[in-house]
């Protein structure tokens, strides 16, 4: 517990030289299943054009397709680089990369990333998940959502 409570604070002292935010989303994810999906990222700004990343992300994503009775809720909990390339001075492309670990019918580490548009707080992106472990898990989502300004 010691050593998380030292990463958090590692972590939230990266972002000081601009407000941290957090940004909640929901959508749809999928595989060999479909499900939803819903979470929270916190956002660590390093520059304008890079921040830190990390978040929870609950889904209901099976293996197999399934409908209603195999539902589980399952978690992700993505790291990534993320990078904000201006189109106007509303709008940015965001460009995430990283890694994430997770729970579901495997345990979960492999590779991640995210492609979206940003309009002022509003977000709408598809995100990727490769389950290094086992290479039959992956999962391509659809979600949107909205940044709230933490400090």
């Amino acid at each position: 517990m010691k050593k998380l409570f030292v990463l958090l604070i590692s972590l939230l002292s990266f972002g000081q030289s601009q407000a941290a935010d957090i940004e909640a989303y929901t959508g749809i994810l999928g595989g060999d299943g479909w499900g939803l999906q819903t979470g929270a990222y916190l956002n660590f700004p390093q520059s304008r054009l890079f921040s830190l990343q990390t978040g929870l992300l609950l889904h209901t994503a099976g293996n197999a397709f399934s409908c209603g009775d195999d539902w589980g809720v399952h978690l992700f909990v993505p790291v990534y680089a993320s990078f904000h390339i201006p189109l106007s001075e509303k709008v940015d492309l965001r460009l995430n990369a990283g890694a994430y670990t997770g729970t579901g019918e495997y345990w979960n580490l492999g590779a991640t990333a995210e492609a979206g548009i940003e309009v002022k707080r509003f977000y709408v992106g598809v995100n990727y998940f490769h389950n290094c472990i086992n290479d039959k898990d992956l999962k391509l989502g659809l979600s949107v959502g909205y940044k709230f300004t933490l400090f």
